[in-house]
């Protein structure tokens, strides 16, 4: 519909080009944030938001608290197995059934583990454990008390 005004012939109805392009740049800018939006979403389960890593590095450092304040610390290289004694009694872990477990198996310390190994020698304990997933994870630990 045409809105006329006295003594002009001009008809104004639609867009214009100059709306047309400001409406097309807008709506790209939002294509960008969109798709940077999955680019960082498809990152952040590689990196250290991952709860994997998470599980990993929460379990290696109570792991190495344990170990710097233990009275006595045995391993088992046969059956992938260390024992260490603190002031909460004697504890142990070992691979049960694809989890890490304390004790008797009664308290699960990490999950989707395949293979576990312990190496010893020095004061140094290094743990090699390889997940379901494919994926391996290394560390190097201070026993600072050792009796065999």
């Amino acid at each position: 519909m045409c809105k006329q005004k006295l003594g002009s012939q001009r008809c104004e109805k639609g867009f214009t080009l100059l709306d047309s392009l400001l409406q097309l740049m807008i709506l790209v800018l939002f294509a960008h944030f969109f798709l940077l939006f999955f680019s960082w979403y498809a990152q952040k389960n590689n990196g250290m938001f991952n709860n994997d890593e998470l599980h990993w590095e929460l379990f290696a450092f109570q792991l190495q608290k344990e170990l710097t304040h233990s009275e006595m610390f045995t391993y088992n290289p046969k059956l992938s197995k260390i024992i260490y004694s603190t002031d909460r009694g004697d504890l142990s872990v070992s691979n049960m059934s694809g989890e890490l477990r304390r004790g008797l198996g009664y308290q699960p310390l990490l999950f989707g583990v395949a293979q576990l190994t312990f190496d010893y020698s020095e004061y140094i304990l290094k743990m090699n454990v390889k997940f379901h997933d494919g994926t391996e994870r290394s560390r190097e630990y201070i026993v600072a008390n050792f009796e065999e």
